[in-house]
């Protein structure tokens, strides 16, 4: 189990006036507005309706969608894209600062930082099955582009995501970070503007860390200041493709996704492949199959699951040891899909673009299927952490589960 994050007074009462306002998200690209905060008209489309929960449903096919290219070109299939992160000095203790930032004294040495607030499960028992009779994902908010990488600050009540697929006026994705906090007229807000991120975690210091793919590195942001500073700068100084998706162990084992979704017009260096940061700062690759997308750790952090798009197997799980190595890479499910998620009682949730999350036992059965078309990631969030957020498109879902997740 994991202690949850501790938020200052200070840092709540921040919040409590930087997420105060009923704004909502639209699809416009980003147009910045006074007092630090970013905010958009809410889009007026209704979002998909959505089935009820069927249990037994059938695999879901293939997931992803064409993404753009910067310059209008397209790319390659699949829903995420976060930013590439390398790192300048594998053994070295502090961040490097992105440029024009402030560097993050908080997020000095990974070795005895705060672990990161997936947050404590309870012990049990749990319900037979996650899914309540007639469980429907409800729109939260509606008019967005292509929403992704949902994380859950409990302390703060709020959940954060990606609208990534935003260009800029060089038609580069720079996208943004929107928040939602429940209780506030269910409507989003723009947090921040150009974050050019996909996948989002909570980091060791408590601030948010983002897979980004506009200048392909893993990057913190400093949620009382915004400001940024790049953990993981690259792979042996060859820059990443467009790293996608992130999971972090309570240790400082960080484990993620590179893809080339949203390289667009740049060139690949490296192989699409997925590395493991170990908590003095050592890259490895631990997994070379092609497409990598979603990952995620059970709750007692001994399995890493791995999800590709496209391809049999295309989930598979790894033991991972007490130091965070992997091995014993298995198949877990054949179903194709993009980012994954997990409640306290081992349950992964896969998402697929055609059909919606998709729920596997820790053993690899299936228990049913949400429907939410366009589903790209899920996250556990609420005052019981028994809401799943669904990322889904322009639309942001949530339904009430009978087990509590974890926050991404």
């Amino acid at each position: 189990m994991v202690p949850r994050m501790q938020t200052s007074a200070s840092s709540r009462l921040l919040f409590a006036i930087l997420l105060g306002g009923s704004v909502a998200c639209s699809s416009d690209s980003g147009t910045e507005q006074a007092a630090g905060m970013l905010a958009s008209s809410a889009g007026a489309g209704g979002a998909p309706s959505s089935p009820t929960a069927s249990a037994g449903s059938s695999p879901a096919g293939a997931a992803g969608e064409q993404e753009a290219a910067p310059g209008g070109s397209a790319g390659a299939r699949g829903s995420e894209g976060p930013n590439v992160v390398q790192i300048a000095d594998p053994g070295a203790d502090g961040a490097t600062p992105a440029p024009g930032s402030t560097p993050g004294g908080a997020l000095a040495a990974d070795a005895g930082s705060p672990s990161p607030a997936r947050g404590a499960c309870p012990t049990g028992p749990f319900a037979a099955s996650p899914l309540p009779a007639g469980a429907s994902p409800q729109p939260v908010c509606t008019g967005l582009t292509f929403i992704e990488g949902p994380v859950w600050f409990q302390e703060l009540n709020t959940l954060f995501f990606s609208d990534f697929q935003i260009r800029d006026a060089a038609s580069n994705f720079n996208g943004r970070i929107l928040s939602y906090a429940p209780g506030t007229g269910n409507q989003c807000q723009e947090f921040i503007t150009n974050s050019g991120t996909n996948g989002l975690v909570i980091g060791l210091d408590g601030n948010l860390l983002g897979a980004r793919h506009s200048d392909q590195t893993l990057t913190r942001f400093d949620l009382a200041t915004k400001q940024t500073s790049v953990l993981v700068p690259n792979f042996n100084g060859q820059p990443f493709n467009s790293p996608n998706d992130i999971a972090i162990r309570s240790d400082g084992n960080l484990y993620f996704t590179d893809p080339s979704y949203m390289l667009g017009n740049r060139t690949s260096v490296l192989p699409t492949q997925t590395y493991r940061r170990d908590p003095g700062g050592a890259l490895t690759v631990i997994d070379t199959a092609g497409s990598p997308n979603g990952i995620t750790l059970s709750p007692d952090e001994t399995r890493l699951y791995l999800s590709h798009l496209g391809g049999p197997n295309d989930v598979v799980v790894y033991d991972v040891d007490a130091s965070g190595a992997v091995s014993n890479r298995q198949p877990f499910a054949n179903v194709s899909s993009d980012g994954m998620g997990i409640d306290c009682a081992g349950n992964l949730y896969t998402t697929q673009a055609q059909t919606g999350v998709t729920v596997f036992d820790p053993e690899g059965n299936r228990i049913g299927t949400l429907a939410a078309p366009g589903a790209a990631n899920v996250a556990f969030g609420g005052p019981d952490r028994k809401t799943l957020f669904i990322t889904a498109t322009g639309t942001l879902f949530a339904v009430e589960l009978a087990i509590p997740g974890l926050p991404y």
